[in-house]
């Protein structure tokens, strides 16, 4: 079983400005390989797509292959965005 390092980071809308975000909190945990999947599978992708809001993967080479290390969720009304990072 592999560790991964998450890392959350959530992002407010900045009033003053249209396309900036402030950082609210960052939470760091550390989650099973079963949890990683459940958050970056396609179907979870597509579903919160269906919802209004936006979801973007970001791939890269580790060492336990080919996989997501970024994803970026924005909610519906593009007030909130929530930013994963994985560390294998």
């Amino acid at each position: 079983m592999k560790k991964i390092h998450m890392t959350k980071t959530h992002y407010i809308k900045n009033p003053n400005t249209k396309t900036t975000y402030l950082i609210e909190n960052v939470e760091r945990e550390e989650i099973s390989e079963k949890e990683y999947n459940n958050i970056t599978s396609t179907d979870t992708q597509r579903f919160f797509r269906r919802l209004g809001g936006s979801e973007t993967a970001q791939r890269t080479y580790t060492s336990a292959g080919y996989l997501i290390t970024k994803l970026t969720s924005i909610s519906p009304d593009r007030k909130t965005k929530k930013v994963y990072q994985f560390k294998f």
